[in-house]
């Protein structure tokens, strides 16, 4: 504590000083930023068509060097001390308001008011004991300008919590920590297997035998309940909906990984001496997500250095986690090698000469623990959403009934006769962005809404803010699926203008590579699920974020699935 407070008199003695640079930045905001913008916008203006919803791919954009060498002025551009960026304290940065506003489980909320204070662009130091400034964005076209400025291996952050583990534990890691060539290379192997809709769809049956399992096991928790009139309905409350699609997103993607069933969701086809162990595993990377959290306030090195708590729970959840997933992958490794099997990812990687079977461990391990977490999370906010709107709810289940015969079972054929799905699906993700910040570092130096940035910069685009903007969303706090309908009366301009502000899988070469595996799924599940229930919410109070590396519920979300007629 006293070298706390030592730190504190020395930051208090420049924060008069500093507050009055704040307070100069967001009067300059006003009066210098929409010229910015406005410049931005003109050269922008020549790339329209370029966006990602206009039909050109990013690697035709990227390759027409429209943009990314366009020959710069840094003259005209300010310098990157100029940046602006809140008061802060010697050390500390501003953890200490990070704190306030309740720490880092609330870190999108605190980044969104800077946003509000300081304009699209400002620069902070969220944690304590850092000296990297982390440039936050909230612009469509500032975000466009990255996105078309990253190159062909875009670098992005990953938490030092994760990388530290791999070092001291001296383990090999799969895509997600790799960068440059080896990337590229590996991406590129992967692409075909997940962004491949004709090798996606091979998986359609399977992943719609797990949405029975868990269908069934809903309706096994329904009771008969009487109404005041009279009417009996069978209605069961589903009050562990995190742990019940956490469970549904791996038994999915274990399917399409091994080419069988793992268990995690009860069936004839699995065994129940599996549970246990699936269970454990669950626990172990939603543990990691937690601790990671932790550690962006204080710096994993530290954690590590002192061995604190936190450290602690976090090694040994990564300790449980990697060893049982490994478990998993070298038993269906050796029941792959010795012979055939239904297809699947670990064929696939098996046949692929370049790719050791050590890496083959390594990326399926790393594939469970990124996509398993984020998929589960993204249809739990879809859920609470069409419970909490009943209307919505209502007009997706009359398209179902409108092109699907009762009771047949919905299909990925029968996908393209359900365009709101995936509206409702694109406005869930706007509201809660599965990762409320994408990250860049940036390879060369770029001018950044009228800065000049240097080349190592962190770059984070704050999704959270600009999904909530009025600027680019009309009624921007309320669920309205039906804005992701294209409108023909509307110029291209019009309809792509808002296309950067939303874009929760990324875009670019560093696109999420699971998206449209998560895409097929989450669609398959919501349609299934309003066909077969009538969702309501137990307690119509909101629910807010706390994240956990993710955005995650603030408190379970509990519903009730009343079976239809």
């Amino acid at each position: 504590m006293a070298f706390v407070s030592r730190l504190l008199s020395q930051g208090l003695q420049s924060a008069a000083k500093v507050r009055k640079n704040v307070r100069h930045q967001q009067l300059a905001f006003a009066s210098t930023n929409s010229s910015i913008i406005d410049e931005e916008m003109n050269i922008d203006r020549e790339l329209t068509g370029k966006c990602p919803f206009a039909g050109k791919s990013m690697a035709a954009t990227q390759a027409s060097g429209a943009y990314r060498d366009r020959p710069v002025n840094y003259r005209k551009a300010k310098k990157f001390d100029e940046v602006p960026k809140p008061y802060s304290l010697p050390l500390l940065g501003s953890s200490i308001s990070v704190m306030r506003e309740g720490g880092t489980q609330y870190l999108h909320e605190y980044i969104d008011r800077r946003h509000k204070e300081l304009g699209p662009i400002f620069k902070d130091r969220t944690s304590a004991f850092n000296s990297i400034d982390i440039v936050f964005i909230a612009s469509n076209k500032l975000m466009q300008h990255v996105y078309l400025n990253e190159g062909k291996h875009p670098i992005h952050l990953v938490p030092e919590s994760w990388t530290l583990y791999n070092q001291v534990k001296n383990v090999q890691r799969g895509l997600f920590f790799m960068d440059g060539p080896e990337w590229r290379q590996l991406r590129s192997i992967l692409e075909k297997m997940f962004l491949d809709r004709e090798h996606i769809s091979k998986f359609t049956s399977v992943f719609n035998e797990v949405i029975t399992d868990l269908i069934y096991a809903w309706t096994a928790k329904s009771d008969h309940v009487t109404s005041a009139n009279g009417e009996t309905k069978r209605i069961a409350l589903i009050d562990e909906l995190e742990k019940d699609l956490y469970k549904w997103s791996i038994e999915s993607l274990g399917a399409m990984i091994f080419g069988r069933r793992l268990g995690c969701i009860p069936s004839a086809h699995v065994l129940s001496s599996e549970f246990e162990r699936l269970h454990e595993f669950v626990a172990c990377v939603q543990q990691i997500f937690v601790e990671s959290a932790k550690m962006t306030l204080i710096p994993a090195k530290y954690a590590y250095k002192f061995n604190l708590p936190m450290w602690k729970r976090f090694e040994r959840a990564a300790n449980g986690a990697i060893t049982l997933a490994r478990s998993y992958v070298e038993e269906n490794m050796r029941n792959t090698s010795r012979s055939e099997t239904a297809d699947s990812v670990l064929k696939n990687l098996f046949a692929e000469k370049h790719i050791t079977r050590e890496m083959v461990c390594s990326i399926i391990v790393d594939l469970f623990i990124a996509a398993a977490d984020t998929t589960s999370h993204g249809t739990q906010w879809s859920l609470y959403l069409l419970a909490k709107n009943p209307q919505c709810q209502q007009r997706l289940y009359d398209e179902i009934n409108s092109a699907i015969k009762k009771d047949e079972i919905i299909e990925e054929r029968h996908l393209k006769q359900l365009p709101y799905v995936r509206c409702i699906i694109k406005e869930a993700l706007r509201l809660y962005p599965i990762a409320p910040f994408i990250s860049r570092i940036i390879t060369r130096d770029i001018v950044l809404g009228g800065y000049h940035v240097p080349k190592g910069k962190l770059i984070a685009m704050s999704l959270y803010t600009t999904g909530r903007d009025e600027k680019y969303f009309k009624d921007a706090q309320s669920f309205k699926p039906e804005r992701w309908f294209r409108d023909p009366s509307k110029t291209l301009e019009e309809r792509t203008f808002n296309a950067y502000a939303c874009l929760p899988f990324g875009f670019g070469p560093r696109s999420c590579i699971g998206r449209r595996v998560a895409e097929l799924q989450m669609q398959l599940l919501l349609a299934r699920t309003v066909q077969k229930f009538k969702l309501e919410p137990e307690c119509e109070e909101d629910i807010n974020i706390k994240l956990r590396m993710i955005t995650t519920p603030e408190k379970a979300i509990h519903l009730r699935f009343k079976e239809r007629d």
